[in-house]
């Protein structure tokens, strides 16, 4: 009995312990009762089923023939005292839980030591009878139901209890277990002499099932389905790895024959090679239809007659469940990503963002118009493009929308790669506009979100609403690149005349604005750290004041930073050849540079510079309003952009 192991164990220790354990048949231990057998069990299958001798079919022998008594404990024997005697016994891979003579719960090798050996497992469990974390749900059968019957269960099992044994019972009572090993041998003998055993399998079954020999040829008798599986027919003769030669490179490949090999060698852990099972799941790919499914496999080694080594592969078509897994994963993230739009949407100050969907409407109709326009060029039209997709950005990543914002970063940097091509295919500019009508469709999402919203965030500000939501989204464009830089800069609006942004031109204004706004914020300002060597104080200064004079609007936005660096700016124009070495010192022409298309200093573009953009932007609108630039700057103590151009009617 289980107690007098227990009684044994505490009484002695060492060889003697497991002397005692293997003595004398009538003072053997319950638990390694496997040494003998019952009147019923006729064959030893230590030695091998003598097939030649055996005339029941698999149909006619019931599944006692093949059960041994296997290794058994109470249900309050403690999960430390089993452990204790199962490293003692290392032939002990698995064990039933038996009371009152009938089988309670099963339990493996691995599982246990899982259990007991997590971070506190043995804490929380050694010293628990071993009921309290036995397995309840375990296959078992009847001492007279056909072999055949108990394949077809034991094969319809989940995955990970494929290989664990069959328990029997007879009346009601434990009678002992059987291998799937021994179960397997002995379906695989019976068809070597009778043909038909697996008949009802091979034609019925929805799931591949195959022999193959040492040298990965498919043997004769295989599962109608597997053809269906595999796209091809009369697999008999056929290499199996061949088959595969689609799916993987050569390298996975010859570790895949690798991997058989060992399988064939029938003497590696059997749960270690579940665990490297390179076809564990894997994608399969028909080298002549080129249609892909998903197949999950399992390999067993069976010794045949005559010491003939195959391996069972046992494969499952799971592309369904692949498929529904890889949708319910996309409609997870969609709605994680609408959850944080919303998100982003409920931050903005709802006239703030009335003025970014009519700037970004505006956007939208005049990339339209481009489109249209038939007599100008390709690159011509994709620059355009181009400035108009940064500014939606730039509004977007101002006011916190990083979803959108986001998109439209990936855009940009689509058109970015285009503009660098010799000739733009039309294939390439028809995707365009799709992905273009993609994001202008969200923007008008964006609108039935906020009607769903049932409470907007007000201003109690004091000024004008033109001037607030103005000074709001620069006041947003400063804070995010210091959120993304980890810099410390004050935004500082010295004034702003009233009738401005009535006469102004609004757009023109916020548009400029916010590419010289960002420009001086993550070029012009320096790290805090910088900023303390230079003797400056860690918080950097952005200036704005817009004034009316003599008809005109001047615009004057000055920064504190590092001025500009004429020598890097002069180093990256003569890597481009946008001048000439004779101008590398000459500054007018360098300031011309900066203001030019695709020309950045930056080492890398990100969400907020580097893809030369912005200020070409300022450059084309502002002369598409009759306006000018002049830029004052001087090393280590900032810059100056002074923008004029005349007072209109809003547009």
């Amino acid at each position: 009995m289980v107690s007098m192991i227990d009684r044994d164990i505490k009484k002695q220790s060492g060889s003697k312990i497991i002397k005692n354990i293997f003595k004398s048949e009538h003072d053997k231990p319950a638990y390694r009762s496997v040494l003998s057998l019952t009147d019923e069990q006729t064959f030893s299958f230590g030695a091998g089923i003598n097939i030649e001798q055996m005339i029941m079919s698999a149909d006619e022998m019931n599944i006692g023939c093949l059960s041994k008594p296997g290794y058994y404990f109470s249900p309050d024997e403690k999960a430390e005292s089993i452990y204790e005697t199962m490293k003692l016994d290392h032939g002990i891979t698995e064990f039933t839980i038996i009371e009152n003579d009938a089988a309670v719960g099963f339990m493996t090798r691995t599982a246990l030591n899982e259990t007991l050996g997590g971070r506190y497992g043995f804490t929380l469990f050694s010293g628990n009878p071993i009921r309290e974390i036995m397995n309840t749900d375990f296959l078992r059968v009847n001492y007279d139901i056909p072999v055949e019957q108990a394949s077809k269960l034991a094969m319809n099992r989940p995955f990970g209890q494929l290989y664990n044994p069959i328990v029997v019972e007879k009346e009601g009572k434990y009678f002992g277990i059987v291998t799937i090993k021994d179960l397997l041998d002995t379906c695989t003998k019976i068809a070597q002499t009778e043909r038909d055993e697996i008949s009802v399998m091979k034609d019925n079954l929805k799931i591949g099932l195959f022999f193959m020999n040492r040298n990965f040829i498919i043997q004769e008798h295989y599962s109608r389905y597997l053809e269906e599986m595999l796209s091809e027919n009369n697999l008999s003769g056929k290499c199996f790895s061949d088959l595969l030669s689609a799916s993987f490179n050569p390298k996975e490949l010859k570790n895949i024959q690798d991997y058989f090999e060992m399988v064939f060698k029938h003497t590696f852990d059997q749960d270690m090679l579940e665990e490297i099972n390179p076809l564990g799941e894997f994608n399969y790919i028909n080298a002549k239809t080129g249609s892909r499914k998903v197949f999950q496999c399992a390999l067993t080694a069976i010794e045949q007659v005559r010491e003939e080594v195959f391996v069972l592969v046992t494969m499952y078509d799971i592309t369904a469940k692949i498929e529904l897994q890889q949708q319910l994963a996309e409609e997870e993230s969609k709605r994680q990503e609408e959850m944080k739009s919303v998100f982003e949407l409920i931050q903005v100050e709802p006239h703030v963002f009335d003025d970014f969907l009519e700037d970004a409407e505006y956007e939208f109709d005049r990339i339209n118009e481009i489109f249209r326009n038939e007599t100008a060029s390709a690159r011509t039209a994709l620059v355009e493009i181009y400035q108009s997709v940064h500014s939606i950005k730039s509004n977007a990543v101002i006011l916190g929308l990083d979803t959108f914002g986001g998109k439209v970063h990936k855009l940009e940097s689509k058109i970015k790669k285009l503009c660098e091509q010799e000739e733009v295919p039309f294939d390439n500019m028809l995707a365009l506009t799709m992905d273009i009508e993609s994001l202008s469709m969200e923007k008008d999402r964006f609108k039935t979100i906020i009607n769903k919203i049932n409470s907007y965030k007000t201003s109690n500000s004091g000024q004008k609403q033109g001037q607030y939501i103005l000074i709001e989204s620069l006041a947003k464009a400063v804070s995010k690149v210091c959120e993304d830089t980890g810099k410390k800069i004050k935004f500082m609006v010295d004034g702003i005349d009233d009738e401005v942004m009535e006469k102004g031109q609004r757009r023109i204004i916020k548009e400029t604005l916010i590419q010289l706004v960002r420009n001086s914020a993550v070029h012009g300002i320096e790290t805090p750290e910088e900023r303390i060597i230079q003797g400056k104080k860690e918080t950097g200064i952005i200036r704005l004041s817009i004034k009316i004079n003599g008809g005109n609007i001047h615009i004057k936005l000055g920064d504190d930073g590092c001025g500009i660096d004429y020598r890097k700016i002069a180093k990256k124009a003569l890597q481009l050849n946008m001048i000439k070495p004779k101008d590398a010192n000459n500054k007018k022409i360098l300031l011309k540079v900066i203001f030019s298309s695709g020309f950045s200093t930056a080492e890398n573009d990100g969400i907020h510079a580097g893809r030369g953009i912005g200020l070409s932007l300022v450059r084309d609108r502002v002369c598409n309003e009759k306006g000018f630039v002049k830029v004052q700057s001087k090393q280590g103590k900032g810059t100056v952009f002074n923008i004029f151009f005349p007072a209109g009617s809003e547009v």
